[in-house]
């Protein structure tokens, strides 16, 4: 089966369907071009979220140093009988 061709009413239907999530994220994109309130929070909190794991990555690499970072096994061995 050949593939239809679109008439031109078929192209003028599509063309008036908006999609939601890309007006959702052109409304984003419109705000943060603007360098508003909104932006600079999200931009504060994204830095404070990545220093947070940063930070958790510094203690992590301490207590390696330390020797702190080994750990013993939970593993215990049971004797079973049969």
């Amino acid at each position: 089966m050949a593939g239809k061709k679109r008439t031109s009413k078929t192209k003028e239907k599509e063309e008036g369907i908006v999609c939601p999530l890309c007006l959702f994220l052109g409304g984003i994109r419109d705000v943060t071009e603007k360098k508003s309130a909104f932006f600079e929070h999200m931009n504060n909190a994204r830095i404070e979220f990545l220093e947070g794991i940063k930070s958790l990555i510094d203690e992590r690499i301490d207590a390696i140093k330390k020797g702190a970072g080994t750990r013993k096994s939970r593993l215990t061995k049971i004797k079973v009988e049969d």
